[in-house]
């Protein structure tokens, strides 16, 4: 009888404790969360993997995190649960609930506060491994969520995205480590003040960096999009599979006429650089030739450097292109660029993950397109170039609406330039080289998708597009020295 009272309250305990850890989790990440969230979802898992025998570890939590991970990114990959596809969050929530059995295994293992280390090296692992073999590339990691934690953000500035995922994870572990009781006050204290210390400098840090001056240069640059995916770009496609061509060019037309109109309109409000979205409009590829001679003269008759997104539609056997054709002022094409995110998805030609960087009166204009800015190790080639802004066409659905957004803000911060991305279908954004937002327009509650800014040209140096991901490898090699020592420890007692 004793003893089945000492466990009910145990049980008791370890439900509440799964329950909020499974709250934290849902508003950690995914179509609806909280930067604080982010940072607490881990506490309640660890009380209970530090002290739940491993087979609870090994089944009971990555299940809850599978779960929990679906239903938070509900929509995030896929629409029809009747792919596989739909069912991506609850297979990489069940990867990422193995990183507490692995602390669950090793924590007892190791000595003092470099116990706390196991879990975020794991985690940040777990991490950037699955950004190394992942086609659908970083979107869902821990840092895009801390957008408005602009202080600690800054960080990607110096190691990219895994040091944020590292210093995260490691405040959980830490505050568990700090109930621990078998931790004595005195090692609590030197425990505490070691995070909190670095955590300290990395705010000042970033603080000294949102607040620094930036050059006073800017130039006035206009995104636009016309039209709806789910309105007239359903329907568009639904004409193409009914083979009726002349309607859809009918509605292409129409939409391309409305951007031109937008476009002379925002010349008129000074802007120099118009972008288009992603998918600005849906041609036929047998009439791009005759559209690019319209583009070449919207520029020249506007002087103004001119970024378009068609989605051409491979006909007679050649496949469709998703492509940037950028043109300067005299109506030259100076930049044409391929989509190279998502390709497999999507099935179009897949772009040779090159992107150009264009020196211009307004300074250096780099492009991609949309998922492209999901690849932190390819767009560092903005960094390397120089650049002083990234335009981003991009095309979304409401699930994924603001987290995609943020995807392509750290690309900003990690390389030091301004973002604008123009997005149909989503929101859209103009920040400066720290992530600080000028303008944005969120397509679902407005109906004039039109965002202006006047948007900082000079780039400022950052450390990331040098040691690209480092920070990341090193986590893996510090995970493999911390279980090979626990290991052979093991192996000796």
């Amino acid at each position: 009888m004793v003893h089945s009272q000492n466990k009910f309250p145990k049980t008791i305990e370890t439900f509440i404790l799964l329950l909020l850890g499974a709250v934290f989790l849902y508003l950690s990440n995914g179509t609806t969360f909280f930067s604080i969230a982010t940072w607490l979802f881990s506490i309640p898992f660890l009380f209970v993997s530090r002290r739940e025998k491993r087979f609870f570890c090994f089944f009971v939590i990555p299940f809850v995190f599978g779960i929990i991970s679906q239903l938070s990114f509900w929509n995030f990959t896929y629409d029809n649960p009747g792919s596989p596809l739909f069912y991506i969050p609850f297979f990489a929530g069940i990867y990422y609930g193995y990183v507490f059995y692995i602390d669950a295994i090793v924590y007892q293992k190791v000595k003092g506060f470099a116990a706390t280390f196991i879990f975020p090296l794991a985690y940040t692992s777990f991490e950037f491994l699955l950004s190394l073999f992942n086609p659908f590339g970083t979107a869902g990691l821990l840092g895009y969520t801390q957008l408005d934690f602009l202080a600690f953000s800054q960080l990607a500035s110096l190691t990219g995205m895994w040091a944020m995922t590292f210093m995260i994870t490691w405040f959980g572990s830490v505050i568990c480590w700090l109930f621990d009781n078998q931790v004595t006050w005195k090692s609590r204290v030197k425990g505490g003040l070691i995070y909190f210390s670095l955590l300290t400098m990395i705010l000042v840090y970033g603080i000294v960096r949102i607040n620094m001056p930036l050059q006073n240069s800017s130039v006035r640059i206009s995104g636009i999009h016309t039209h709806d995916k789910v309105i007239e770009g359903e329907k568009m496609n639904f004409l193409l599979r009914q083979k009726d061509t002349t309607q859809f060019k009918e509605i292409s037309n129409a939409i391309i006429t409305r951007l031109i109109n937008e476009t002379k309109a925002e010349v008129k409000n000074q802007s120099k650089i118009v972008v288009w979205s992603e998918i600005s409009t849906l041609i036929l590829d047998k009439d791009e030739d005759s559209l690019m001679n319209i583009f070449r003269t919207l520029a020249k008759e506007e002087n103004i450097y001119l970024l378009t997104n068609p989605f051409s539609i491979g006909t007679n056997g050649f496949i469709s292109e998703n492509k940037i054709l950028f043109f300067s002022p005299n109506g030259e094409l100076v930049s044409k660029h391929i989509k190279y995110g998502g390709n497999f998805m999507e099935g179009t030609l897949e772009g040779n993950k090159t992107i150009n960087t264009n020196a211009t009166p307004y300074g250096n204009l780099a492009s991609l397109i949309c998922w492209d800015a999901d690849f932190p190790s390819v767009v560092k080639q903005v960094g390397k170039s120089n650049a002083d802004i990234l335009l981003i066409p991009a095309s979304n659905w409401k699930e994924i609406s603001p987290l995609h957004t943020n995807v392509a803000v750290f690309r900003g911060i990690e390389n030091g330039c301004s973002i604008l991305r123009q997005t149909r279908n989503g929101l859209s954004i103009i920040t400066d080289p720290r992530g600080k937002i000028i303008s944005q327009m969120d397509h679902f509650t407005t109906d004039s998708w039109i965002m202006s800014g006047n948007v900082p040209n000079k780039k400022i140096w950052t450390l990331y597009p040098l040691i690209g991901d480092l920070f990341g490898w090193l986590a893996i090699v510090g995970l493999v020295y911390v279980l090979l020592s626990s290991f052979i420890t093991s192996k000796n007692k």
